[in-house]
């Protein structure tokens, strides 16, 4: 926002004074329109042929400001010239058609164990900081909504880029043996068909609704209540030389986004290996290609971090059914596990 029209020796002057904030405000005020509340924050420059304000956030799209500027506040003032007042405007924000969609619900696996512990919904585009509360639901093989099945956090766990939202069910519905548990059991009955439902307004980062709803439908199996065993993973070591993917298969899905993260290759030196990783066929696979080809005869290792669980919590040794609920006490350190190779 600039103030033209002011000669060269009154620019001058106004640059070598160093006007404190409070006379710039009066000089050059510029104040949200119809409201007596304090100036827009913001700093002043003098330019060669102007005075620029520079607010300290951005103006807002469509908000009307008033600017009133008293050229007898200037240091070499103009006397007599009454005040100069406008009303200005940036243009209000486009009205933006819905075009944000559910891509995806992982587990993708279309019978899900009934102890499934959290989920996750991917969306095509950033999404809003509104909470997924009131708008996912699970619902049951009669169009019933499950009552009481989904965590309600304070807060929604986004990936960095808000594409993606994890959704937990009630662990204390979950968890044998716990009051929920004990008094409403859990959330998902072995053999009864369900449905994760995304409601349309859900707003993206644009603030406009999704195009449409979203529903995954999904058969409860047995639940998995056993820990993880690496002595149960498959490898498909790849020959040296090549950048042949390593392959290694899981008997059971694991976390979706968990073994993106939680999975690595090592070095006989210990440094994690630079490369691409994929996790599909329902999660039970995982691929790693590297950037460097194998090495021959080279000692490598993979590298499973303790965070790594399967669609039911359960860790590698550990199943979820021995874990304490109790946040500190279920993330004390652990050893990491590793399972070597050898490329011939």
């Amino acid at each position: 926002m600039r103030v033209t029209g002011l000669g060269t020796e009154e620019l001058a002057a106004l640059g070598a004074a160093k006007l404190p904030e409070t006379t710039w405000q009066s000089l050059f005020r510029v104040t949200v329109a119809g409201s007596a509340g304090a100036p827009v924050a913001g700093k002043y420059v003098v330019l060669n042929d102007a005075i620029e304000f520079v607010p300290a956030f951005p103006f807002d799209l469509g908000r009307e400001y008033a600017v009133r500027f008293d050229a007898e506040l200037l240091p070499r003032p103009r006397t007599g010239q009454p005040a100069v007042e406008r009303r200005v405007s940036l243009p209000p924000p486009a009205v933006l058609a819905p075009s944000t969609v559910v891509t995806s619900i992982y587990p993708s696996r279309d019978v899900w164990p009934e102890n499934t512990l959290r989920f996750y919904i991917h969306f095509s585009a950033p999404m809003s900081r509104a909470s997924s509360l009131g708008v996912v639901r699970v619902v049951d093989d009669e169009g019933k909504e499950v009552a009481d099945a989904l965590l309600e956090m304070g807060v929604d766990l986004w990936n960095d880029d808000r594409t993606r939202c994890t959704v937990f069910f009630d662990p204390g519905r979950v968890k044998r043996g716990i009051k929920p548990n004990r008094d409403l059991g859990r959330p998902l009955r072995s053999g009864r068909r369900y449905a994760i439902v995304v409601d349309a307004a859900w707003k993206d980062a644009n603030g406009q609704p999704l195009t449409a709803a979203f529903r995954r439908d999904f058969t409860a199996g047995p639940p998995i209540e056993r820990g993880l065993r690496t002595a149960d993973w498959k490898l498909s070591a790849p020959a040296a030389e090549t950048r042949t993917p390593l392959v290694v298969t899981f008997p059971w899905p694991l976390d979706h986004a968990l073994a993106w993260r939680a999975i690595g290759v090592e070095g006989s030196d210990g440094r994690r290996l630079a490369g691409d990783v994929t996790v599909d066929t329902n999660e039970t696979r995982w691929t790693f290609t590297p950037t460097e080809p194998w090495r021959a005869r080279g000692a490598y290792r993979i590298a499973i971090d303790t965070v790594l669980e399967d669609v039911s919590g359960n860790q590698v040794g550990r199943a979820f059914e021995v874990m304490p609920l109790d946040r500190e006490a279920r993330t004390q350190p652990q050893s990491r596990a590793y399972i070597p190779f050898t490329i011939r």
